[in-house]
């Protein structure tokens, strides 16, 4: 089962039945039905917390594996939920300094840094 369909489960009848006893004794004040709870963690690369961007550097031996794309995807659409942008950018260790260059304008890209002329 995808985490997706995990976070709207379906509601039973015997969960229907429960909340109608516990509502007849008076048990559902302050009570909420089917509130998701994050339960997973992240360690971001680089965040900047008042723009509410996040970036990860994805070297790809680690990242080809499909659990951890899966376990990737699931922790991005968690941020997203939550106002965050996600930025991953993949790359083949060792980092070069063209690879550092890409990285860079990438992340200016996402950060929407206007480039100076230098004229």
């Amino acid at each position: 089962m995808a985490y997706k369909e995990r976070m709207h489960p379906r509601v039973s009848k015997a969960e229907i039945e429960v909340f109608k006893s516990l509502s007849a004794l008076n048990l559902t004040g302050g009570m909420v039905t089917q509130q998701p709870i994050i339960l997973k963690s992240t360690i971001p690369d680089f965040c900047w917390m008042e723009k509410r961007k996040i970036v990860y550097l994805d070297g790809n031996p680690v990242h080809k594996k499909d659990k951890q794309l899966e376990r990737d995807e699931e922790i991005d659409d968690l941020l997203t939920k939550q106002g965050w942008d996600v930025l991953r950018i993949p790359y083949d260790p060792p980092l070069t300094e063209k690879g550092l260059t890409k990285i860079l304008a990438q992340i200016k890209q996402f950060l929407n840094v206007v480039e100076e002329s230098t004229e």
